[in-house]
């Protein structure tokens, strides 16, 4: 660390570079705008392509896929997360080893 940034508790000095306001403003801006957009998208490809979303099209991202492999995925899925909050509750009661 340099040594004219020791002891200092902000980058900026005293004063941030942008009022508390802005950040709120830009990240409910953005927000909004592509909650907006994404809804025009999914409404314009629901009017001139015909397609209908379906928890199958939601899975397959509207991909021609087989259903056993779809399966396989969602089970490797819900796996995958039941692991990794066992492992954690596991590291939390005993400690972590290594």
């Amino acid at each position: 660390m340099l040594s004219e940034y020791v002891g200092k508790s902000s980058f900026f000095g005293t004063d941030p570079p942008l009022p508390e306001w802005s950040g709120y403003a830009i990240v409910l801006g953005f927000g909004a705008f592509f909650s907006v957009f994404t809804t025009l998208l999914v409404y314009l490809d629901k009017v001139y392509n015909k397609t209908t979303h379906t928890s199958e099209f939601f899975n397959t991202a509207g991909r021609n896929i087989k259903t056993g492999l779809t399966a396989s995925v969602i089970v490797s899925q819900w796996t995958w997360a039941a692991t990794l909050l066992q492992s954690s509750n596991v590291a939390w009661s005993y400690g972590v080893s290594g």
